[in-house]
């Protein structure tokens, strides 16, 4: 803390710390004496740092703080030969956090292929504070959109490590599931056996759980024996219901039975279901519940004369249709998901459909062609612009501004971090009723100081934090507002902050943080 103070002011001695540390002006010697006298503090504001140089992260690989090694451990921007020395960091806590974290750059084989060893002998390992299956479990979760885990696992030396990729086959490609059942080691070939007959064995009534919970939803989407199937029909369970009708295994005289179920979400499932007859899918595109219409107005079983004459309400969709950014969000925007890009041959095709969500999903894939950008740009759907806006490198920059402007979901204020946000004439904002959109001033090079100054006394709180990170801020406002307890971490973080002055706020701080 400052000065030896107490209560708001040590908060405030905090909040300084965390703004220049997430300064991207402040020099390495005020990193590193940051990162000296008050570690964990400094460390809320280095995560959120775009950029982590290489001197900085040098010095926090180095660090004698779990806090520090871990926090450079998730940090997006970690060299990726630096995350293959943390992953062989002597406290687990720091090599968990190291396993991989959105945005950063791939480690190589070599490093992957040394810590499955590594974890297959952490039980010798007194910082080792998680079981064999807990630390597989967090590397995968860790690594879920790359295959190359299993693939290394599946042709590791380590015996041990091939029988963890033995035991889930229906992670592994068909060469790697190929090898571990032809694998040297017994009991290698009988786990990958015995893996592949499980998951292949339809579930039988004693499999499933009296209760709902994670077992109970896991078993309705194995393969479903027959008298599972009608034991779930008869409870009229609508919950288990919800995942009887679209699992692949459930024979079509139940599908036809459930065309017809009094729960509209019970219906709505099952038009995913790809083996739906003509005269099925006909049915549900006139089901008297808009949000099954509006589900099955997407099948491939359809022609685009046939889409064009169903009513949808695309504010009725999930999945597909959601078109925020790819965290939860809550309200109008319900759960997203982070959906893959489609195949460039679909979104072609799916770019000039009749349907909203079929063009929502053409939007997502980056590679689409200029003259595709240029159709969907204008689309008369605010999702498929939304979309495109987030998803494409080459989205116009009058687009991105414009979603901005019309989009109130989530995700929206995200949409000036892109790339081709424009920049040009945004104070004309100044004045705008909405704050998000009066925060777009910050961003304009030839916004001038004296109204910078003026939105830093914004009624809206955000607006003033914005302005104070802002730096066209005249200089001695910036130093003025490191004494405002609202203002002053943005203050610290603003990048037009004297250096000599953040040498002054360092020589105040005397109480190293733990």
């Amino acid at each position: 803390m400052i000065n030896g103070a107490a209560g708001s002011q040590s908060r405030s001695a905090d909040l300084l710390v965390q703004g220049l540390a997430r300064n991207p002006a402040a020099p390495l010697d005020v990193l590193r004496y940051l990162l000296r006298v008050a570690p964990s503090v400094a460390c809320r504001g280095l995560k959120n740092r775009h950029n982590l140089s290489r001197p900085v992260q040098c010095v926090m690989v180095n660090h004698p703080s779990r806090v520090v090694r871990g926090t450079l451990a998730e940090h997006p921007d970690i060299d990726p030969e630096i995350r293959g020395r943390l992953l062989s960091d002597p406290d687990w806590r720091v090599t968990a956090r190291a396993f991989g974290s959105p945005g950063q750059q791939a480690v190589s084989d070599d490093v992957l292929t040394a810590l499955l060893t590594r974890i297959e002998d952490s039980p010798a390992e007194p910082e080792s504070m998680l079981s064999i299956p807990e630390l597989y479990g967090e590397l995968l979760t860790a690594t879920r959109f790359d295959g190359r885990v299993y693939r290394l696992a599946a042709a590791h030396s380590d015996p041990r490590v091939r029988r963890h990729a033995a035991a889930v086959p229906q992670q592994l490609d068909d060469l790697s599931r190929g090898a571990l059942m032809t694998d040297p080691v017994p009991e290698i070939r009988a786990v990958i056996a015995a893996a592949i007959a499980e998951d292949q064995r339809a579930m039988q009534p004693a499999d499933l759980p009296d209760r709902h919970c994670h077992g109970f939803w896991a078993v309705l989407q194995r393969p479903l024996s027959r008298a599972l199937v009608d034991q779930v029909v008869a409870s009229g369970d609508e919950s288990a219901l919800y995942f009887v009708g679209p699992n692949p295994s459930t024979p079509a005289d139940v599908v036809r039975a459930l065309l017809r179920h009094p729960a509209v979400d019970v219906r709505r499932r099952l038009t995913g279901r790809v083996d739906l007859t003509h005269e099925q899918l006909l049915e549900l595109a006139a089901d008297a519940a808009v949000e099954v219409r509006t589900a099955v107005s997407v099948h491939p079983g359809l022609s685009e004369q046939e889409r064009a004459r169903i009513d949808i309400d695309v504010t009725t969709v999930d999945g597909h249709g959601h078109y925020g950014s790819r965290r939860v969000c809550r309200g109008n925007d319900h759960g997203l998901v982070d959906e893959r890009a489609p195949t460039l041959a679909d979104a072609s095709r799916w770019a000039r459909s009749v349907n909203p969500l079929l063009r929502r999903r053409a939007a997502r894939n980056p590679d689409l062609p200029a003259d595709l950008v240029t159709l969907l740009a204008d689309d008369s759907d605010l999702g498929v612009r939304v979309l495109l806006a987030r998803h494409h490198p080459d989205a116009p920059p009058a687009l991105l501004l414009r979603c901005l402007l019309e989009y109130q979901g989530c995700g929206r204020e995200s949409l000036p971090e892109l790339p081709g946000f424009p920049t040009e004439g945004l104070a004309a904002f100044a004045d705008h009723t909405d704050p998000v959109v009066r925060r777009l001033v910050t961003l304009d090079p030839h916004a001038g100081p004296e109204l910078v100054e003026r939105l830093c006394s914004d009624p809206d709180i955000t607006v003033r934090q914005s302005m104070a990170a802002c730096p066209r801020l005249p200089a001695a406002r910036i130093v003025a507002l490191l004494d405002d307890p609202d203002l002053v971490e943005h203050a610290a973080a603003n990048p037009a902050l004297p250096v000599d002055r953040m040498h002054q706020v360092l020589a105040e701080v005397t109480s190293p943080k733990a």
